[in-house]
């Protein structure tokens, strides 16, 4: 009886479930700000931002499991290269966008 009451969890479930609930946390904390309205609305921006780019981190570090060790330096150097792709693409089409606006008005 005492062996089918003693969880067996490793230290990777563990990380999997504090992972779990701190994005749960990051999550309805800035569900709970926005209907509640308990800041003024910039502040209410700058705390979801923090909230996203902490969720962001978390799943980086414990979900997709990227750190700057030897062996996973390369999906971290992929990581990083499609980010500039998105950035380049997004930041590019916005700028061609707003420069075709000024040139049409």
């Amino acid at each position: 009886m005492q062996s089918f009451l003693k969880l067996n969890i490793t230290e990777e479930m563990k990380s999997y479930i504090l992972a779990f609930f701190l994005s749960l946390v990051l999550t309805t904390v800035p569900f709970i700000l926005a209907i509640q309205k308990i800041f003024s609305s910039h502040i209410n921006c700058i705390i979801f931002l923090l909230c996203a780019i902490s969720q962001i981190v978390i799943h980086f570090i414990f979900f997709l499991h990227l750190n700057f060790s030897s062996k996973e330096r390369w999906n971290l150097i992929t990581l990083l290269f499609v980010i500039v792709i998105i950035f380049i693409v997004v930041f590019g089409s916005i700028w061609i966008m707003h420069n075709l606006n000024h040139h049409m008005m």
